[in-house]
């Protein structure tokens, strides 16, 4: 039995649509993953108020940072508006994820000056209180 070259042509042709096509759409997947973490990542940065994070870190400490760590923030719906379920998924994780991490960081950040100030007023205290015992506390004249 002879196989001519066109079925060979239809033989080639299936099997490239057959498995070509999950690679089409794992590329198409793949770019609308980057486009909306990049759009996710950039929202972040502009919307989280870094200064209140650290503010809260100065004052509410090891409560601050754990709260910055728990808060999970919301992505603005104006963002999601007619995109897509993957789109949307993608966003929200990626939105969330890098929020979250810059209010932790900002948190820290307020802590850990607020413990420096603590300490340098501290030490000035030692300083000032050491200084007040070793000097003479009676006057001649």
């Amino acid at each position: 039995m002879k196989i001519d070259s066109a079925f060979h042509f239809f033989v080639l042709f299936m099997a490239l649509l057959t498995f070509g096509m999950p690679f089409g759409t794992l590329a198409q997947q793949l770019s609308v993953q980057a486009e909306a973490m990049n759009a996710a990542q950039r929202d972040a940065v502009a919307r989280t108020n870094q200064n209140m994070w650290r503010a809260f870190g100065c004052f509410g400490g090891l409560f601050a940072v754990t709260g910055g760590y728990l808060y999970e923030p919301a992505p603005p719906p104006s963002a999601l508006l007619g995109k897509s379920p993957e789109y949307v998924a993608f966003y929200a994780d990626a939105y969330t994820l890098k929020a979250k991490n810059i209010q932790t960081r900002a948190a820290i950040e307020g802590c850990v000056a607020s413990t420096c100030v603590t300490a340098a007023l501290y030490g000035v205290l030692i300083i000032l209180v050491a200084e007040e015992s070793t000097s003479s506390r009676y006057y001649f004249y």
